[in-house]
C-alpha cells in the first residue's frame, strides 16, 4: 500500500514523498474536498526512480478551505481506457493527506481571507393575542393622566381662563381635576378596543361579571346594574397609585406645611418650618386657606389605611393609623401572588432573551390569574369612589406643591433632574423632617407602574379557561418596561428585592426598619 511520508504546500505549488510502491512504477493522485467530492482530474506521475512528486498550479483553481490528496499505486487503478476515464478499483484503499489551502496572489502573499458566513438564530414566532390591545390602550390611558398633561389643563381651565385668582378658584380646582380623570377613562373613542369586546360592547372580564345577574339587568335605575357606569366605563384608577404616594411623603408634607400655615406644632421642639411666611398678595394664601377649610370633607388618614387594607392587604406606619384590629377584613394574599408575578416574569424575560429556547409563558399566566383573582375580591363596597376621591385629592395637592410660591419657600436642589413639578418639594420636605433618604422619584415610580399593572391584570379576563400561555407571554412582553421599572423602584425604596426571590414582607414596614438604620447612623 502507497504511504505519503512528507507534504508541504507552497503558494500553489504541491510537494510530497510517497514509499513502498517500486521505484519505477506509477502513482495515481486526485484533490478531494472534505466532503469527499473530487475537485480536480485523476494524474498520474511516473516516479523514475524518485519518490517524489512536485507539482505546479495544481491547485490554482481551488478556493480557500480544508481538502484531502488522495494517492493511488498503478496496481489499485483500472487498466481499461484512456487516462481520462481509469478510476480507483473497487475496494482499493488510498494514501490519504489532510491539508487547508489559502490561495496567493501574483505576488506571493496570501489572498484576502473570505468573509465569515453569519449565523443567526432567531426567536421564536410571536402568536398575537386579543388582549395585547388592552395594554397598549391602558399605558396611553395612564400616560396621558401624568403631572405635566394636568398641569396645563389646569393651568388653562383654573387661571387663565378665570383671571386672578378669586374665593372660587379653589374649588374651580378641584372641579377641574375632576373632569380631567373622567375625561381620561379606560375605553377609546376610537375603537381600538373593538377586537377585544364582547359582541355586547363590554370587556370580556366586565362581561362575565354581569352575566351572572341577568335578572339585574331589566334596567331599573334605582336596583339593576348601570350599564353606563362600571359596566362600559371601568375606573381608570387604582388606589394602588395613591398608596405609594402616601409613602413617599405626599400627604404628610403638605399636612406639614398646612399646620405651619394654621401655626400649629406638630411635633415637639422647634419647628422646621418656622420660616414659613406666605404673601397675602400672591394666590397660595387663599389656596392653602381654601384647603383647610375644605378638611371635613376630604378622605381621612384612617379610610384611605382601611381601603389600602381591604383591596391589597397593604399597611401604614404611624401614630396616626388606627390598628389592625379594627379591620373587618384585609386581602392578606395580594402582596404574595402580586410579587410571584413579578418574579415569574423575570424568569420568562430570563428565557425570553435567549434564542436557543422557547420561553414558557404558563407561569405568568398562572400568577396573573392568581392576582386577578384576588383583586377581584377586593372591588367591591367603597371601591371605585374611593380610589377616585383619593386620586382627585392627592393630585390636588400635588399642584398646590409645585407652586411657585412653595419653590420660593422650600427649595430644592437645582441640579436633580425631576419629572414632575412637584416633586423637589417634597424631596426637601423629607430631608427636613428626617424622613427616609430615599427620593420621591422612586415612590413616585412605583405609583405609576404599579398602577399600570395592577389595571391590566383587573381589567383583563385572566380566569377565561380558553387563555393559552401565548397570553402570559404576551402579557410580560407588553409591561416588561413597567415591571422592571418597578422592581428596581422597588429595590430603590425598600431595599428588597422582587429578583431574586418572592418577597412578602409588608413594604410599611421595610420603609420603617430603614428609616430607623438610617436616623441611627446619623
Amino acid at each position: 500500500m502507497t504511504t505519503i511520508n512528507t507534504f508541504t504546500v507552497n503558494g500553489d505549488e504541491v510537494h510530497f514523498t510517497v514509499s513502498d510502491p517500486p521505484d519505477d512504477s506509477q502513482i495515481w493522485f486526485a484533490v478531494l474536498d472534505l466532503a469527499g467530492k473530487r475537485v480536480s482530474t485523476w494524474q498520474h506521475w511516473d516516479l523514475g526512480g524518485k519518490r517524489e512528486v512536485a507539482l505546479h498550479g495544481h491547485l490554482g483553481t481551488l478556493g480557500p478551505g480544508g481538502y484531502e490528496l488522495h494517492v493511488y499505486a498503478t496496481d489499485d487503478f483500472s487498466d481499461g481506457g484512456d487516462d481520462a476515464h481509469r478510476t480507483p478499483k473497487e475496494g482499493s484503499t488510498p494514501a490519504v493527506h489532510r491539508f487547508h489551502f489559502v490561495p496567493q496572489d501574483h505576488t506571493g502573499r496570501a489572498g484576502p481571507v473570505p468573509a465569515p458566513t453569519p449565523v443567526t438564530l432567531q426567536r421564536a414566532a410571536v402568536t398575537t393575542t386579543p388582549d395585547q390591545v388592552l395594554g397598549d390602550l391602558i399605558k396611553a390611558v395612564s400616560n396621558a393622566r401624568r403631572f405635566p398633561a394636568y398641569a396645563a389643563k389646569m393651568r388653562d381651565a383654573v387661571c387663565r381662563e378665570q383671571g386672578d385668582f378669586h374665593v372660587g378658584t379653589y374649588e374651580k380646582l378641584v372641579a377641574q381635576t375632576r373632569l380631567f380623570l373622567a375625561g381620561e377613562d379606560i375605553l377609546d373613542a376610537s375603537g381600538r378596543l373593538g377586537s377585544y369586546r364582547t359582541t355586547e360592547g363590554l370587556l370580556p372580564y366586565v362581561d362575565s361579571v354581569v352575566a351572572r345577574y341577568p335578572d339585574a339587568l331589566r334596567g331599573d335605575p334605582c336596583s339593576d346594574i348601570d350599564i353606563r357606569t362600571l359596566v362600559q366605563n371601568p375606573f381608570p384608577v387604582e388606589l394602588f397609585w395613591c398608596y405609594w404616594e402616601e409613602e413617599g411623603g405626599l400627604v404628610q408634607s403638605l399636612n406639614h406645611i398646612l399646620a405651619r400655615f394654621q401655626n400649629r406644632h406638630t411635633l415637639q421642639g422647634a419647628d422646621r418650618l418656622e420660616r414659613f411666611d406666605l404673601s397675602p398678595l400672591r394666590p397660595m394664601r387663599h389656596l392653602l386657606w381654601s384647603w383647610a377649610e375644605d378638611e371635613i370633607g376630604r378622605l381621612t388618614l384612617r379610610r384611605r389605611a382601611a381601603e389600602y387594607e381591604y383591596e391589597y392587604g397593604l399597611s401604614l406606619v404611624g401614630r396616626a393609623v388606627p390598628g389592625g384590629a379594627r379591620y373587618v377584613e384585609r386581602r392578606s394574599r395580594f402582596l404574595e401572588s402580586f410579587h410571584a408575578l413579578l418574579h415569574e416574569a423575570q424568569v420568562f424575560f430570563e428565557a425570553d432573551d435567549q434564542t436557543t429556547v422557547v420561553a414558557d409563558g404558563f407561569p405568568v399566566l398562572n400568577a396573573l390569574r392568581d392576582t386577578h383573582l384576588v383583586l377581584s375580591e377586593g372591588a367591591h363596597n367603597q371601591f371605585g369612589d374611593l380610589p377616585t376621591e383619593a386620586r382627585v385629592q392627592m393630585m390636588v395637592m400635588q399642584w398646590i406643591l409645585a407652586q411657585p410660591e412653595m419653590r420660593d419657600f422650600l427649595g430644592g436642589r437645582p441640579m436633580v433632574s425631576y419629572d414632575e413639578g412637584w416633586m423637589d418639594r417634597v424631596d426637601t420636605m423629607r430631608r427636613l423632617q428626617g424622613w427616609s433618604a430615599t427620593s420621591i422619584t422612586h415612590f413616585n415610580e412605583l405609583a405609576v407602574f404599579g398602577e399600570q399593572l395592577l389595571l391590566s391584570i383587573r381589567w383583563g379576563h385572566w380566569n377565561d379557561a380558553d387563555l393559552t400561555s401565548d397570553s402570559g407571554a404576551n402579557w410580560a412582553r407588553t409591561w416588561r418596561n413597567a415591571i422592571q421599572r418597578y422592581v428596581h423602584a422597588y429595590r430603590a425604596a425598600t431595599g428588597a428585592d422582587l429578583v431574586s426571590r418572592i418577597d412578602t414582607r409588608m413594604p410599611s414596614a421595610l420603609l420603617a426598619r430603614r428609616e430607623v438604620r438610617e436616623r441611627t447612623r446619623v
